[in-house]
């Protein structure tokens, strides 16, 4: 009867790892690896003299994918959006996916304007931009009202292409639920994000396409 031998372990975890190397998820790869540098580790001790330079590697190399693992299945765990994170993606974003929208959200604030409040004056170069969620806001220019803008809309979607002054007054027609953006961060991370640049990009030209349509007979130009 052949007793067991310690290089068995060194077998297995080399077999691990070529299952590791093998396979096309990386969660997976992570955890074949996680296996066998634990399982490597009997092989070390069980020398005459224990190995503890390897041992102390293998803990670290363990420890890595672990973590990593960890991370991997956190991102990986279904989202799940308020029922106003859900309206954003369903006016603006929809089709990015629930963990995208969140990352969007989370470099703006949402905002509760009140009746009267200016979103935008005109001559002024706003900092920020806002995605309506609820309520109407009044555009104007000179006092001559333009018309409303409502959910879904963008107070300062021209801003975010030019950069220019505002030509328009935008106040708060009652109380106004909005997604605030600062026009740099909001910059920042989208050119970061090529993917969530496409579709905002494709919003803002359907936004504008609407105030356009909407508002020709008000006026020539229209920049809000």
């Amino acid at each position: 009867m052949t007793s067991f031998h310690p290089n068995y372990f060194l077998h297995a975890a080399n077999i691990l790892l070529l299952v590791a190397y093998s396979v096309r998820d990386i969660l997976w790869l992570r955890l074949f690896a996680v296996a066998s540098a634990l399982i490597a580790i009997p092989y070390f001790l069980l020398q005459r003299e224990p190995l503890w330079v390897p041992i102390a590697w293998s803990c670290i190399f363990a420890a890595i994918n672990l973590f990593q693992s960890w991370r991997l299945f956190m991102e990986r765990r279904p989202v799940k959006l308020t029922s106003e994170e859900e309206e954003v993606r369903r006016l603006a974003f929809e089709d990015l996916p629930p963990r995208k929208v969140l990352q969007v959200l989370s470099v703006g604030s949402w905002t509760t304007s009140e009746s009267g409040e200016r979103l935008m004056e005109q001559g002024k170069r706003p900092d920020a931009i806002s995605l309506i969620v609820r309520g109407t806001v009044r555009v104007a220019r000179n006092e001559n009202v333009l018309g409303d803008l409502g959910a879904g809309n963008l107070v300062g979607s021209a801003l975010l292409l030019s950069g220019a002054p505002a030509e328009v007054d935008a106040v708060a027609n009652g109380p106004v639920r909005s997604m605030r953006w600062d026009v740099d961060t909001l910059n920042r991370y989208l050119t970061a994000n090529p993917e969530v640049r496409l579709v905002m990009q494709r919003h803002l030209a359907r936004d504008l396409a609407g105030k356009f349509v909407s508002y020709a007979g008000g006026a020539s130009k229209y920049s809000a």
